[in-house]
């Protein structure tokens, strides 16, 4: 399993990629893969850092266990094809190694988390749902599924590389809604559209909130809903939300399965999507509308993606592998 902050050496990253030391290190130096100095003067390299690299580069990883992921799959090439069928047996047979096996063979071909998320998990664990609901599937099947697909999110959560934007991102569910799984996803999808996003978890009070967004005023404000106890109460509390967010000049951003239409017409936000992909759609619009006004801030220490003029320019004799055309 991934360590959050997990450093590994140069012969690690070069044995899982499957280059040699001495090119890894000349990559290193020309500033393709970022590293850090520990104490002794050792060069080590972040696990979020080399996973960047790769995935930027579209190159394979030989031995990725070396770096804490699951072996490479024999049928990694499916992808997203197939993607959801076999996440949804494995789920069902609780075999969690080669479920995270599926996800990150997709995350290291370069398929963006939103449709991870929207074409993979949700379809498998809505469709093991339907399968519980229609008594094909016990019910600690269904919940063991979901255990395994907030692990293997938190992972990804640790493999993804920091946003280089100031633009903080807030959310989660209201009180009485305990759903997770999507708050933690849209935690995911709008770090991976640049903001510093962190989700509060599920069933927060309203007042608490509220009390967030006037605290930190984020850019975005997002509320997962997944099930509603009172439509009533929920209108008046999102209420208070959107009057919170207008203040703080904040993009309330509303979405889930409980949202009917005529709860909808009741309500006020930035935002309404259906999908992961819709909300990376938005949030890349609204920070670059942001970054056009010049009230974003970048991280100068941020590594850009190198082209592929400038990769070509290390002179190294096994370099980063041509981008290949995702499944």
């Amino acid at each position: 399993m991934l360590q959050p902050t997990q450093l590994v050496s140069p012969k690690q990253v070069a044995r899982a990629i499957g280059v040699s030391e001495s090119s890894l290190k000349r990559w290193c130096d020309r500033g393709l893969i970022r590293t850090v100095r520990t104490a002794g003067g050792h060069r080590k390299m972040q696990i979020d850092e080399v996973l960047a690299f790769v995935r930027d580069n579209d190159h394979g990883l030989v031995s990725p266990e070396l770096l804490g992921l699951p072996p490479v799959s024999h049928l990694a090439d499916l992808g997203l094809v197939r993607g959801k069928d076999r996440l949804v047996a494995a789920l069902l047979a609780g075999d969690g190694l080669l479920s995270r096996q599926i996800v990150f063979d997709l995350f290291l071909a370069r398929h963006p988390v939103s449709v991870i998320f929207d074409d993979v998990i949700a379809a498998a664990v809505h469709a093991i749902g339907d399968r519980w609901y229609c008594q094909q599937a016990d019910i600690y099947e269904e919940r063991r599924a979901c255990e395994i697909t907030r692990r293997i999110v938190f992972d990804l959560r640790r493999a993804q590389r920091d946003p280089s934007t100031d633009q903080d991102a807030l959310g989660g569910t209201l009180e009485g809604d305990w759903y997770a799984l999507p708050t933690a996803m849209v935690e995911l999808v709008l770090r991976d559209a640049g903001y510093n996003a962190a989700s509060l978890g599920s069933s927060i009070p309203a007042e608490s909130m509220v009390r967030a967004i006037e605290r930190h005023a984020p850019g975005i404000f997002w509320v997962s809903v997944s099930h509603i106890r009172d439509d009533s109460d929920f209108v008046k509390e999102f209420a208070r939300l959107s009057r919170a967010c207008a203040k703080a000049g904040t993009a309330l951003v509303v979405g889930g399965r409980a949202l009917r239409r005529e709860l909808r017409q009741k309500m006020k936000y930035a935002a309404y999507c259906d999908t992961m992909q819709q909300l990376e759609s938005f949030a890349r619009t609204l920070l670059g509308s942001k970054s056009a006004t010049g009230s974003v801030k970048r991280d100068p220490d941020r590594r850009v993606t190198p082209t592929e003029s400038s990769r070509a320019a290390t002179g190294d004799t096994e370099k980063p592998k041509p981008k290949r055309k995702s499944k």
